[in-house]
């Protein structure tokens, strides 16, 4: 019997979960001691009144300001725009950083909170190869305190340690590690997210659900991590054709957001061996593709091009995505699985495949841009399954 590898279960961040809990926001800035914060957030969320729904609790809380809007973030967390951000904060005197928005809102807000706790003021010097491993015993106290607020259930940004910073000039999505990166506090509103469009509920939703599998099927997942991946499979294939549908119903919202929580607790306990993540980056770094499509996209070409990936856990995924069967080979077990994640796109109106028609020289480009992420530093993918894969979800010119 083989021992289970050792491993480090480590998440500092309390999670309110519920409708209505953003109401808490300036109570618990209160209860930090925290007297002037500032929001950042992105200029769509202030166009829709999300912005509004969480700034004015301020008004009516005495004692606590909120002092200014930073609403620039873009569809990626950019180095410039977090370096300026960083600038914003400082030149503000805050003493209290309130994040609303989805992912690319909340991997900015890490990026600042870096700049802030490491006392720099270019996000690319603490990422020198577009890596910032600041894990145990680089990792150490930002000294900013924070709530971030989702307003998407796919990331789970708020309480992962992980975040993905987008180097325009290389043109590649990198990554920070540190568990002093996540929330302080993480408020799950689905009040917040009732108003999300359903293409981008889906494409949110197929995130979360990427995080999930590539959590659960990591080399280096463990028997906590293969509970939360599990189960949160479990209820995105229930609740996102839902979320979909009925945008609305306050109780797939909900759960969509726990969903998402705990899909990237289990993710991020993988240890970087991403496959779909490494070809999803490579997609959103040189074409601007937003992440959630590029995951859901990637996650069929993946299970249909590097199977051998999916065996060794076959049984924990059938589990999850409800998959009946009588066989006990992983490989057919496996691809019973990839149908169930074509149906559920399916259902959900998701095309398992990019509309951007590529060249023979585009496809050269992707090819090593799959081959350069930092996530296939550790776990490459195989070069006939990169180009199988890249044939797979990219239409021809």
């Amino acid at each position: 019997m083989a021992i289970p590898n050792y491993f480090v279960w480590e998440y500092r961040t309390l999670v309110e979960v519920g409708s209505g809990c953003r109401t808490f926001v300036a109570q618990r800035f209160m209860e930090m001691g925290c007297k002037r914060i500032g929001m950042i957030t992105d200029k769509g969320l202030v166009d829709a009144g999300v912005v509004d729904m969480v700034k004015d609790i301020f008004t009516i809380q005495g004692g606590i300001k909120l002092a200014g809007i930073y609403d620039k973030i873009e569809q990626d967390a950019a180095m410039r725009v977090i370096n300026d951000c960083g600038r914003w904060y400082r030149e503000n005197a805050f003493d209290g950083m309130l994040v609303v928005g989805g992912g690319s809102v909340m991997d900015s807000a890490k990026g600042v909170k870096m700049l802030l706790g490491m006392g720099a003021t270019d996000i690319k010097n603490l990422m020198p190869g577009n890596l910032g491993p600041y894990i145990r015993p680089l990792g150490k106290p930002l000294g900013v305190r924070d709530i971030f607020i989702p307003t998407t259930a796919g990331t789970g940004s708020e309480v992962s340690p992980l975040a993905v910073i987008f180097n325009e000039d290389d043109k590649v999505k990198g990554d920070v590690m540190s568990p002093f990166v996540p929330a302080e506090i993480a408020l799950l509103d689905p009040d917040l997210t009732v108003g999300l469009p359903s293409g981008m509920t889906v494409s949110t939703g197929l995130d979360a659900l990427g995080h999930a599998v590539e959590g659960l099927t990591s080399p280096e997942a463990n028997c906590m991590a293969d509970s939360l991946g599990i189960h949160s499979i479990k209820l995105i294939m229930q609740y996102l054709p839902i979320a979909a549908s009925e945008g609305k119903n306050l109780e797939a919202r909900t759960k969509m957001l726990a969903a998402s929580n705990m899909a990237i607790m289990s993710f991020a306990m993988g240890g970087m061996m991403f496959p779909i993540h490494n070809v999803a980056h490579a997609a959103g770094g040189q074409l601007r593709i937003s992440h959630g499509q590029a995951v859901g996209v990637g996650m069929p070409a993946l299970m249909e091009h590097m199977p051998w990936h999916y065996w060794p856990k076959a049984k924990e995924l059938a589990e999850g995505f409800g998959v009946k069967s009588d066989s006990q080979d992983p490989a057919e077990i496996v691809a019973l699985v990839r149908e169930k994640v074509l149906g559920l796109m399916k259902e959900c109106g998701f095309n398992p495949h990019f509309d951007k028609a590529l060249d023979s020289a585009q496809r050269e480009t992707m090819f090593w841009a799959v081959k350069a992420d930092p996530t296939a530093m550790l776990y490459p993918i195989p070069d006939d399954s990169i180009k199988a894969i890249i044939s797979t979800v990219f239409p021809n010119v």
